[in-house]
């Protein structure tokens, strides 16, 4: 056990600082124009030290550890004794609030790309006053984040929190996928049309489609892991109390007294 949490103390900081890395040179080739003149062995250091130091550290330093935080909390189900049955657990529902908030994010994302993208085509601009325009974004977010955690209640509900998890990770990074591909071009064509394209709405929209898909990463690998474990645990013990079955069991468990599937 002690070894365990010398392994964690270890991973966890050298996770986390790789994860700021890799979104700096991720984000930074985004916002570059011309990427075939970029040196991508110094390019780290190179954005550190256009960025400064400090602000380096809270540009990246903050998300990603509100990443490997939220990760964690992702996960905790699957590491529970009992893998627990999607209504049951309370851990489960706090997973899948965090998997709404990065759809919520995604579906943000989306929509600040159609928006840029229609004022460029346009030459228009919605003139709205700042507080106004950031109760509207707000009230968005929060209304998305809504939104998707009541689907994925219902979506979940009945499942085993390894097959839920892996379910939901998976459209995630569908839907991350899909959105890069309609707002790389929609980012394409507002490039071409100003010269101010890091602050674009699809610029913002790109970049959050590479937080979602670094966040998507960690839970898909541990639950690919972890999955094969879950499912030979619910072969050897009843699914509802956890009873062990033993070699030969009856058709439904003496504990509890529910009917075993395939039994």
């Amino acid at each position: 056990m002690r070894q365990r949490w010398l392994l964690l103390v270890v991973a966890v900081p050298i996770y986390t600082f790789a994860l700021m890395v890799l979104t700096t040179v991720v984000i930074g080739a985004i916002a570059v124009e011309d990427r075939t003149s970029i040196d991508w062995a110094q390019y780290p250091s190179e954005v550190l030290a256009a960025i400064g130091k400090d602000e380096w550290w809270a540009m990246f330093g903050i998300p990603a550890v509100v990443i490997v935080v939220t990760q964690a909390v992702f996960l905790i189900p699957m590491f529970s004794k009992r893998p627990p049955r999607g209504e049951r657990s309370m851990s489960l529902l706090l997973s899948l609030v965090i998997a709404a908030a990065v759809a919520a994010m995604l579906t943000f994302a989306l929509m600040l790309g159609v928006i840029e993208f229609v004022q460029t085509v346009l030459e228009a601009s919605l003139d709205l006053d700042d507080t106004l325009a950031m109760t509207v974004l707000v009230a968005a977010l929060v209304g998305s984040w809504g939104f998707w955690s009541g689907i994925l209640l219902v979506f979940s509900r009945g499942i085993w929190a390894d097959r839920a998890l892996g379910r939901i990770v998976g459209l995630l990074v569908g839907g991350t996928l899909l959105e890069v591909l309609v707002v790389l071009p929609l980012d394409i064509m507002v490039r071409r049309r100003t010269d101010c394209y890091c602050f674009a709405g699809t610029f913002f929209a790109l970049c959050l489609a590479v937080i979602a898909t670094l966040w998507l990463a960690g839970p898909g690998v541990v639950i690919a892991l972890m999955s094969k474990k879950h499912r030979l645990w619910r072969e050897t013990h009843c699914e509802r109390c956890g009873y062990a079955k033993g070699p030969s069991p009856g058709p439904k468990c003496p504990e509890c007294s529910y009917a075993w599937v395939g039994q």
